[in-house]
């Protein structure tokens, strides 16, 4: 029998990746999650709570405008008739 692969926090990271960014952007991400395991520390010494800290201000500072930016406007015409007849 073929067993399934187990599915951990890494394939599951990578599921969420492919389901919310294009191509582009989801290599970024999956190339800079290897660089990590091979040892680039992208300019931190140690990965403290700085590093986590760093993360979640990222994400709100990127999220706020992400929001900001998926605000649409309508512009609606006001038609006769309906209820506005009198």
């Amino acid at each position: 029998m073929n067993k399934k692969p187990e599915i951990n926090n890494f394939h599951k990271s990578l599921q969420v990746l492919s389901r919310k960014l294009n191509m582009e952007d989801y290599s970024l991400v999956a190339g800079t999650m290897f660089q990590f395991y091979t040892g680039n520390k992208f300019g931190y010494k140690v990965f403290d709570q700085q590093f986590l800290t760093d993360i979640h201000l990222i994400w709100r500072i990127n999220h706020k405008k992400s929001v900001q930016n998926k605000a649409k406007i309508l512009k609606l015409k006001v038609v006769e008739g309906g209820k506005n007849q009198k």
